[in-house]
């Protein structure tokens, strides 16, 4: 600090010991938001500290760590506004789903308002059922392929059918008897590695009750169970029996009453069950076609193998004897389908 700033330095060392709120005293600046709502047509006035005014004569209030004067006007604003300096895809997706938002990009000049975009270029969001469609039939096709109308008969539409076949392209071709992987076995680790995931929401819980207990429970209220939990499962031939992992994982179609069947939340993160409601809805579908009443099919497995967040040696070996098995029943599916030699 220079010599012309050493009274600040004087008023500080003597000032009373008073703890300051985080953020007090902050500036929020919100020329650049102003000059772009005048860019989409919505010329809005700053009316307060923390509230702006739009033509039309809503109220926008922006979130602000300074806490409201006491004297302030108590009416709430219609529109909560969102100025960020880096606009993120979940602020988008909430002012595209909530017409309260009023958010503005400033440094790409787009606003939204009313649930829908106002100004700038829109972003083309790609709907995932597509994709995880294609994935499903993918999966159906891996090991044994199928006919067009089979793929139809498991639960998916002629349309959904016929664009997933475009969508897998190269991977896939039609034969005299259906269609089937391009490379024998090529859409096994396709299938497993590639998938995006079952998105959704992911909920973890905690139980009392040993891991396969909890696994039972969770079969028995119509969960899909996945990972290495399924070693234990009846009738299950390929994962060598190894320590149960520590954490069970499922996947469910409709709300599962946790608390009924034993468990709470679990806060520690580590052991325990996790409940997927996937946004990805075909992984019932290939499980059922599979015909597995009580866990996902082995490709959805192995992928759930592959995305443990503490993969372990035990994992690591599992995921290797679930895709070893199912190239193996890949190469003789082929062989048999083809009157091969094996």
């Amino acid at each position: 600090m220079g010599p012309a700033l050493e009274w600040v330095a004087d008023a500080y060392s003597g000032r009373p010991q008073i703890t300051m709120p985080y953020g007090l005293g902050e500036t929020t600046d919100l020329t650049d938001a102003l000059a772009v709502l005048k860019l989409a047509g919505l010329r809005a006035v700053v009316e307060s500290h923390d509230t702006i005014r739009l033509a039309d004569g809503r109220r926008a209030r922006f979130p602000t760590l300074t806490q409201r004067p006491r004297d302030d006007d108590p009416n709430d604003a219609e529109l909560l506004l969102l100025a960020p300096r880096t606009v993120t895809t979940t602020q988008i997706a909430l002012a595209e789903q909530t017409a309260t938002v009023l958010l503005v990009d400033v440094d790409r000049r787009r606003v939204w308002i009313d649930g829908r975009q106002a100004l700038g270029t829109k972003e083309r969001w790609k709907d995932a059922a597509p994709i995880y469609v294609a994935f499903a039939v993918a999966r159906m096709l891996a090991v044994n392929g199928s006919t067009f109308d089979k793929l139809v008969q498991s639960g998916l539409t002629a349309g959904q059918v016929d664009d997933a076949l475009a969508r897998l392209g190269k991977r896939v071709h039609r034969t005299d008897i259906g269609w089937e992987s391009r490379q024998v076995g090529g859409l096994v680790d396709f299938a497993i590695a590639c998938y995006p995931g079952p998105g959704g929401v992911r909920t973890r819980w905690t139980s009392n009750v040993p891991l396969v207990e909890q696994a039972e429970r969770l079969s028995a209220a119509g969960c899909r169970i996945s990972g290495r939990a399924i070693s234990d499962r009846p009738d299950y031939p390929a994962i060598s029996k190894r320590e149960m992992p520590y954490r069970v994982v499922a996947f469910t179609e409709q709300e599962v009453d946790m608390a009924a069947l034993g468990f709470e939340p679990d806060t520690i993160g580590f052991s325990g069950a996790e409940l997927i409601r996937p946004a990805d809805a075909t992984i019932f579908l290939t499980a059922a076609a599979a015909g597995y009443t009580d866990r996902t099919d082995d490709i959805i497995t192995a992928n759930t193998l592959l995305r443990s967040d503490y993969r372990n040696a035990d994992d690591a070996a599992s995921l290797q004897e679930v895709r070893d098995r199912l190239q193996f029943l890949a190469d003789n599916g082929y062989d048999l389908r083809w009157n091969l030699p094996s």
